[in-house]
C-alpha cells in the first residue's frame, strides 16, 4: 500500500520526510506537498506570525483523507494537536543553535546578528551582550544568501536543518551551548488520532514499528510530550521566548527530568521539574511538568511571557 505523506514542499521540510521513511524503513509512498499559509507569509518577509501556518494546512490533509501521514519539525507545532489528530514524536538532529559567520570572523557584541526567533534574540541579549539584532526572514538557503551577500554579519540557524541539507561544512559556525526551543531537531508524526504509531505503521507498510521501538531507548516522545504540557499549562506558544531542554531514563525507576528558561526584557528565569515513577513501590509523585510549572509560578515567569503579549 503506498502511504500518502503530507507535508510542505521547502527543501528542508522534504529533507525530514526522506529521512522519516528511511527511519522507519518505508519504501512505498508519495508526497503531498501542501504551500501553508505560513510559507505564503514568510515570502512576503513576514516574520511576526503564529508558526502553527506552517501546520494548519498541512493538518488538513490528514482531515479531508488526502494523506495518511503528516511530517512536520516538531518545535512548529502548536502544544496541543487538533482533536482526531495524533502526534508521535521522534528524535533525530542535534536540538543545538549555531551562530553562522559571513567571513573567518569570532563574535563580537556590535555585530549585526540575523533572527527571526525571539527567543533567540533575547538569548543573545542576555548571554552575548549582542547591541544589534535584526529580523531575519525566508527558509535557510535565503537566510544563508542574505548573510553571504553582507545584510548580516552573524546569523543564529537551528543546527537540525544544517545537517539534514548537509551544509554544515561548507560554514564557519560555532555551536552555542543555551538551551533552544522544545522539540528543536524532532520530527512530529501527526495521523488519524482512531490509530496509534505502531498500529499505523503495521497496517500501513507491514514493518513492526522499528523507529518506535528504536526512539523508545532515550524516550523522545513521552519528553517532548511532557515539555509540550508545560508549555500548554503556561500558554507559551510556538513564538513564546522559553527554552526548554529534557532527558528521561529507563530502569529500576522511571526517571524524567525537565530544566528551561523564560527571557524577558531586562532579565530571565531558570525553571525545573523532575518526575521518578518507583516501579517496586509505585509511587507516583507529581508531573515533572507540574513541578517545573510550579516553579515558574513561584518566580513570577508568566509575567515575563506577559512582555511579549
Amino acid at each position: 500500500m503506498t502511504i500518502k505523506i503530507a507535508s510542505r514542499s521547502s527543501k528542508l521540510a522534504l529533507a525530514q520526510v526522506e529521512e522519516f521513511v528511511s527511519m522507519c524503513e518505508i519504501s512505498d509512498y508519495e508526497i503531498v506537498k501542501v504551500k501553508t499559509e505560513g510559507d505564503i507569509k514568510s515570502a512576503r518577509g513576514e516574520t511576526l506570525f503564529d508558526k502553527a501556518h506552517f501546520v494548519t494546512d498541512i493538518q488538513e490533509c490528514l482531515n479531508s483523507c488526502q494523506a495518511d501521514i503528516a511530517i512536520h519539525s516538531a518545535k512548529d507545532t502548536p502544544a496541543r494537536a487538533p482533536i482526531g489528530i495524533s502526534r508521535y514524536y521522534l528524535s533525530s538532529k542535534s536540538s543545538k543553535d549555531v551562530m553562522i559567520y559571513r567571513g573567518n570572523d569570532k563574535f563580537d557584541s556590535k555585530m549585526r546578528l540575523g533572527t527571526s526567533s525571539l527567543r533567540r534574540e533575547l538569548q543573545a541579549l542576555h548571554f552575548l551582550k549582542s547591541s544589534n539584532v535584526a529580523a531575519l526572514s525566508g527558509n535557510i538557503d535565503t537566510r544563508l544568501e542574505k548573510l553571504h551577500r553582507g545584510d548580516y554579519d552573524c546569523i543564529i540557524l537551528a543546527k537540525a536543518g544544517l545537517e539534514r541539507l548537509g551544509l554544515l561544512e561548507e560554514l564557519n559556525y560555532q555551536e552555542l551551548d543555551w538551551i533552544t526551543a522544545s522539540g528543536q531537531g524532532t520530527l512530529a508524526v501527526e495521523f488519524d488520532g482512531s490509530r496509534t504509531f505502531l498500529g499505523l505503521l503495521k497496517e500501513l507498510s507491514d514493518i513492526k514499528g522499528k523507529c518506535a521501538e528504536d526512539d523508545h531507548d532515550n524516550g523522545t516522545d513521552i519528553r517532548i510530550r511532557e515539555e509540550r504540557s508545560l508549555l500548554d499549562a503556561v500558554g507559551a506558544g510556538c513564538n513564546s521566548a522559553i527554552a526548554i531542554e529534557s532527558s528521561a531514563s529507563y530502569g529500576d525507576d522511571f526517571k524524567l527530568s525537565i530544566n528551561g528558561e523564560i527571557y524577558g526584557k531586562s532579565e530571565y528565569i531558570s525553571f525545573s521539574g523532575k518526575y521518578t515513577h518507583d516501579t517496586k513501590t509505585k509511587s507516583r509523585p507529581k508531573s515533572a511538568f507540574y513541578e517545573a510549572w510550579e516553579d515558574i509560578k513561584s518566580q513570577d515567569g508568566l509575567r515575563l511571557l506577559d512582555e511579549h503579549n
